[in-house]
This record gives structure tokens, C-alpha cells and sequence, in this order.
């Protein structure tokens, strides 16, 4: 426990630094940084569970406060280029799910396809064994992807955005007892119906509902410390990069360069679906990607609080992608069974 909390601190401290110098995403990217060497060096501290779940409904209840009533009739007009973005990104995912099945020997087809299924990485890891696949060979998989993913993609969005793209709330220093309350009920409601009715980001989607309605209706809160979100993106940091310890990089390394080879193609994967969703849409191609790319909807709506770059159009987009997943799992395995004929 007090181990857990040294290294919570420190890579809050070395998010706190590159974020004072004005590294994009700073808070996320240093903690997460902090956490990929700790977590190489030692494998003694873990946040899965409940740990990860409470800084979810941190970041979402930040990203809920700053919702506004006209985001919902907005939602609605990206319906068309998201649609079609899912259906390439399906695709594109049993491909390379393919691809890796072809490449990898040692895999078989099941672990394969749960390694390259692009929704919710701790959902995906948690139910594969129970679908036959190697769960550890599919952790590895996804961690590797989430953390290399998370190291990049807030750096390139940081780089190509403009200045009139940002739109962060004004700045506050002053954390009430109000704001106190407010994330209070959030965090606890959210926890609980997140343990009472579990859906894939549930503790993020639970966060952001409640946060917006008890912001909106409840609470007179116009703005939060900066601070408080960047604790939060801190939090989900360096709690994914602890993970990426030397088992998961031995994991990997069964399977050599073609993990690296997938992976890369995944990448390219994402800037090709956010420039197809911008082309389609009126979104920038920053916000396109940051809502499109399979990064994990946590770490990708963080990342857009971090920029300022709608934050709560990017979280909802990504969390419709991470449900839309789910609900095709059936019918991917239903493919996949019918090829082992």
C-alpha cells in the first residue's frame, strides 16, 4: 500500500513537470512515462480494479462538468461518418487479427483476434480466456498497443493542433467545497452503479452522465482547477504504465517483431480512420483522431481534456465506439468458429 502510493505520487510529481513545461498532455505523458520505467524496473504494484475505476470517474466527472445541452444535438450529426467508421475499423481489426494469426504460429486464431479487437483493452483481456484464447498473450498484446498508442498520440495531437482549437475552461485555482461535494457523489455513484451494472467504460460513461446532470441542474460549477483534471489524467498514467512490466515485454517478445509489425499497423490504422471521420464530418483531424483512433476511450478522452480539445464530444464518440464493439463480439467469434470448420 504505501509502495503504491510512492509511486502514485512520483508520477504525479513527473506529470506536474512536464505539464510546467508545457509538454502536451504533460500530466498524462509523464506519469505514464514514470510508470513504464517503474513498471520495467520493478512488478511489485498494481491498479487494477478498483484503483483504475475511481480515477475513470475522476477524468469523467471533469469531462461531465464541462458538457453543454447543445453537445447532444452535435453527437447526432457525426452519426453518418461514424457509422462507417466502425465498419472499417471492424474490418480492418479482424484483418489484422488475421495478419497476426499468419505471421504468429504459436497463436491460435481466438487469441489472435482478441489481441487486435480494438475496445475496451481491460474488458477484451478480462473475458478472452473465457472465449479459449491465452489471456496473457492478449494482456500483453493490449498493453503494449495502449501504452505505445498513449505515448503517441498525445504528442502528435499537442503538435498538429491550432490555437483556435483549444477551448479549455478558464483558469481556476480555487478548489470549493463545492467542487469537493460535487466529485464526491460522482465518484461514489458512479463506483456503485459501476459495480451494480457493469457495461464496457461503465465507470467513465457513469461519471460523465452524472457529472454533466449534477453540473447542469444540481451544483452551480461553471469551471474546475486545471489541477484537478491533470491529477486525474495523471492517475490513469501511471496506473497503464506499471503494467508494462518485464512480464508483459517477455510475453511479447515470444512473438518477436510481428507484434511490433501489428501494432504499427494499427497506428496507421487509426490516422486512416481519422482522416476518413474527417472527411465526413466537420470535426478537425486532431479531434477526429483523438475520438476514432482504438486507443482506449479513457486515455483518449483524457488526453482531449488535457488539449482542450472537446473533450466531451471526443469521450462520447469513443465510448459509442467501445459499446459498438461489444455488441459485434458475438459475431466475430460466431466468423471465427465457422473458420475452424
Amino acid at each position: 500500500m504505501v509502495r503504491a502510493l510512492i509511486v502514485v505520487s512520483c508520477g504525479l510529481a513527473t506529470g506536474f513537470i512536464f505539464d510546467f513545461l508545457n509538454v502536451p498532455a504533460g500530466w498524462l505523458l509523464g506519469a505514464l512515462l514514470f510508470g513504464v520505467f517503474y513498471g520495467l524496473s520493478r512488478s511489485d504494484v498494481k491498479f487494477d480494479g478498483l484503483p483504475f475505476k475511481l480515477a475513470l470517474t475522476l477524468v469523467g466527472a471533469n469531462i461531465g462538468i464541462l458538457m453543454e445541452r447543445e453537445l447532444f444535438g452535435i453527437i447526432s450529426t457525426y452519426f453518418i461518418p461514424l457509422f462507417i467508421s466502425l465498419i472499417l475499423t471492424f474490418t480492418g481489426s479482424f484483418f489484422l487479427g488475421w495478419l497476426l494469426y499468419k505471421w504468429a504460429p504459436i497463436l491460435d486464431k481466438r487469441t489472435a483476434l482478441f489481441c487486435c479487437i480494438p475496445g475496451g483493452a481491460s474488458e477484451i483481456i478480462s473475458i478472452s480466456g473465457d472465449y479459449g484464447a491465452d489471456n496473457r498473450i492478449v494482456a500483453a498484446f493490449h498493453t503494449a498497443r495502449i501504452t505505445f498508442f498513449v505515448l503517441l498520440i498525445p504528442l502528435v495531437a499537442g503538435i498538429w493542433s491550432h490555437a483556435d482549437e483549444f477551448s479549455l475552461p478558464e483558469e481556476s485555482y480555487l478548489f470549493t467545497f463545492e467542487h469537493f461535494t460535487l466529485f464526491s457523489i460522482v465518484i461514489a455513484v458512479a463506483t456503485f452503479l459501476n459495480n451494480k451494472w457493469k457495461i464496457p467504460a461503465g465507470a467513465l460513461l457513469y461519471a460523465i452522465i452524472l457529472g454533466f446532470l449534477l453540473g447542469e441542474f444540481v451544483f452551480d460549477v461553471r469551471e474546475v482547477p486545471a489541477y484537478v483534471g491533470g491529477i486525474g489524467q495523471g492517475l490513469i498514467g501511471v496506473m497503464v504504465g506499471v503494467r508494462f512490466d518485464r512480464k508483459t515485454f517477455l510475453r511479447l517478445k515470444q512473438i518477436g517483431l510481428i507484434s511490433a509489425r501489428i501494432i504499427s499497423l494499427f497506428l496507421i490504422l487509426g490516422f486512416l480512420l481519422a482522416y476518413i471521420f474527417y472527411s465526413l464530418s466537420e470535426a478537425s483531424y486532431v479531434i477526429s483522431l483523438l475520438s476514432i483512433v482504438p486507443a482506449g476511450a479513457a486515455e483518449m478522452s483524457a488526453t482531449a481534456f488535457a488539449l482542450g480539445l472537446a473533450p466531451t464530444l471526443v469521450a462520447s464518440l469513443q465510448i459509442v465506439r467501445v459499446i459498438s464493439v461489444f455488441l459485434a463480439l458475438p459475431l466475430l467469434i460466431k466468423i471465427i468458429e465457422r473458420s475452424d470448420k
